[in-house]
């Protein structure tokens, strides 16, 4: 049986005799930009894509003015469409533990289906706001922008390998978007070799890893188009998601923790531990133990684990579930499903309600210590195979539950939602591809 339809395709590129640095005109992805950041993205260069991806003001018109953005980057030559299908490998270098790592993905374009089908797997819930606010930014540019982190099963490595090999060659492009990363780009265009690459990658199952708000919007859109008279073959722009795909065999690969922190009126902390001691394996951490925290909680990678700090409370407590099942595993489930739910009594509405998301574990201790938050959850990091079975199984589990670091950025390539338009077709006749 075969998995996700993946495909090349004419991608928007930005124009590098016109803008010069690829890396002054690439960008986090928006969910990850602070006001703070998209200002100075903005400052860094005219045609950065933060001014399409985060456009400024308020209401509807910021999403037309994103889009008048994007017409006349067009229209200047900034961005232009490539004249044939191609797929667009991507090694992305970074620092981690004091060591450099790789993280090699494609850019290619991904047929969409309900999740139902069984082919794209979720793990995460979502929230109707960021899709209310992609879908009116995607109808607005009929494009997509940023690209949905998707991981392949790969179980043989076949596709691995076929990456080494393409990345073996001189790169096409080069860019460095921050201090300590670097990329490199190799298009993919020759019709054998595309077509080797498609056929090894539509014989994945494809895990969402970032982008689920992104993945039901652009969902939601094709629904839209189709119900307003678009041709539904299966073949056509709208029917297709952008994606960057990484193996999961990749090393590269990192798969970090999302702390938690809570907010409102004051919890009966000790209480919840107390009663949770049936179900948890509890230790008590001193202030001193605090300070390697995040040492003991990387132990713990892949088990139900975290560390509650409440504010007043000294110290900590480190908690481990006892005997989980395959989704309560994951520390995320543990904290939320488990402890929040049945041992502080709050339902998930008001989890979710109270509830703030840091990547850092000293900034979450510091926002108890100072009083600014109620409490802080460290959580352990979750491991890939753990969130694949629970996704395989249908299970979906709490917002930000994985932070694959570091994330894919946003620029490398656009994909025009023209209705009319075929996956795979070309602006212009090509004879040999040899």
């Amino acid at each position: 049986m075969r998995g996700a339809a993946i495909a090349p395709f004419r991608a928007l590129r930005y124009q590098v005799g016109v803008v010069g640095d690829l890396g002054a005109v690439w960008a986090p992805p928006y969910d990850v930009i602070t006001e703070d950041g998209a200002r100075e993205l903005r400052e860094k260069h005219p045609n950065n894509i933060v001014r399409i991806t985060n456009p400024e003001g308020e209401g509807p018109g910021r999403y037309e003015a994103a889009a008048r953005t994007l017409r006349s980057w067009i229209d200047g030559g900034v961005w232009a469409r490539e004249a044939r299908p191609a797929f667009y490998v991507h090694r992305h270098a970074f620092n981690a533990g004091g060591a450099t790592h790789n993280r090699v993905g494609v850019w290619a374009l991904l047929r969409l289906s309900p999740y139902g089908a069984g082919l794209v797997l979720p793990h995460e819930r979502t929230m109707s706001g960021p899709r209310a606010d992609r879908l009116s930014l995607m109808r607005a540019c009929a494009a997509q922008l940023s690209p949905i982190f998707c991981i392949c099963s790969d179980p043989d490595e076949r596709v691995g390998k076929l990456l080494s090999e393409i990345t073996s060659a001189r790169p096409d492009e080069r860019a460095e978007l921050q201090a300590g990363e670097s990329h490199a780009i190799w298009k993919v265009e020759k019709r054998k070799r595309v077509e080797e690459l498609a056929g090894l990658l539509s014989d994945q199952l494809i895990l969402i890893a970032d982008g689920h708000h992104r993945y039901e919007t652009a969902l939601a859109y094709r629904d839209e188009l189709i119900a307003g008279g678009a041709a539904e073959t299966g073949q056509q722009a709208h029917e297709f998601v952008l994606v960057h795909l990484v193996p999961e065999s990749d090393p590269g690969l990192l798969l970090l923790p999302t702390h938690r922190l809570v907010s409102g009126d004051r919890l009966n902390w000790i209480d919840a531990v107390l009663k949770a001691s049936d179900t948890f394996d509890v230790v008590r951490l001193s202030e001193a133990d605090l300070d390697d925290v995040e040492t003991v909680l990387e132990r713990e990678s892949g088990r139900p684990t975290f560390a509650l700090m409440a504010r007043g409370e000294e110290g900590a407590w480190l908690l481990r579930l006892r005997r989980p099942d395959m989704l309560s595993s994951i520390p995320s489930v543990a904290f939320h499903e488990i402890f929040m739910s049945d041992y502080v009594g709050l339902p998930a509405e008001e989890q979710i309600a109270r509830m703030a998301y840091v990547k850092d574990a000293g900034e979450a201790l510091g926002r108890v210590r100072s009083g600014g938050v109620e409490a802080a959850a460290l959580l352990a990091a979750a491991n890939i195979g753990q969130v694949r079975d629970a996704a395989a199984a249908g299970e979906r589990m709490p917002p930000k539950t994985t932070y694959f670091w570091p994330k894919v950025p946003t620029g490398v390539a656009v994909h025009v939602v023209d209705p009319s338009e075929v996956v795979g077709g070309e602006e212009e006749p090509v004879e040999s591809r040899e």
